[in-house]
């Protein structure tokens, strides 16, 4: 393959074939459906890999916390797979976190060997925070999810473990100031 592969951001026009690629695959089991509320509401999220100018493949970076994303919807049109696409939609995503603060980003997969190449290894669901299962309890696989958890320590001295998902203490929470009445006089 000899065309060039242009990743940017997604706009709302990219919701139809961003959500009719994932919906394709989702049918094929290789990844969980997403509805056209779920596209549309965080389309800031996504970005658009094109070939000449047309859609070859999209993913999300979802920050869950202070020290946490989630890169979801991962997904190449069927036609283009193996050509470093989704290596390139990952690339931006990891520039993107870094941008953003964020040392940690995980990973439900069901293609394991591609997020090992891309330097995510396994972990246990439970070594995840529990605010990053906020969207599986509306999963049909909720009670039975068979996919694999990944993690990529972008920063480790920025999300110590033991922090891993919590609220940062260095962040103070805000105060109510209480203004004392001055009496006219």
């Amino acid at each position: 393959m000899n065309e060039k592969i242009t990743i940017r951001p997604a706009v709302v026009a990219d919701a139809k074939p961003i959500m009719t690629l994932v919906n394709e695959l989702a049918v094929k089991q290789v990844m969980l459906p997403r509805s056209p509320a779920s596209v549309i509401e965080n389309i800031r999220d996504f970005v658009v890999a094109e070939i000449d100018g047309k859609f070859a493949g999209c993913g999300a970076l979802a920050v869950t916390w202070t020290d946490i994303a989630e890169i979801r919807s991962l997904a190449v049109e069927p036609a283009l797979q193996k050509h470093g696409i989704g290596k390139k939609i990952v690339d931006a995503l990891v520039i993107d976190a870094h941008r953003l603060g964020i040392p940690r980003l995980f990973a439900f997969t069901y293609v394991q060997a591609f997020f090992e190449k891309m330097g995510f290894g396994t972990c246990a669901h439970d070594d995840l925070p529990h605010k990053v299962f906020n969207d599986c309890m509306h999963c049909p696989k909720f009670q039975a999810c068979d996919e694999i958890a990944m993690e990529r320590v972008l920063d480790p001295v920025a999300s110590p473990t033991k922090l891993f998902g919590k609220p940062q203490r260095a962040i103070p929470m805000p105060t109510r100031k209480t203004v004392e009445a001055k009496s006219p006089g």
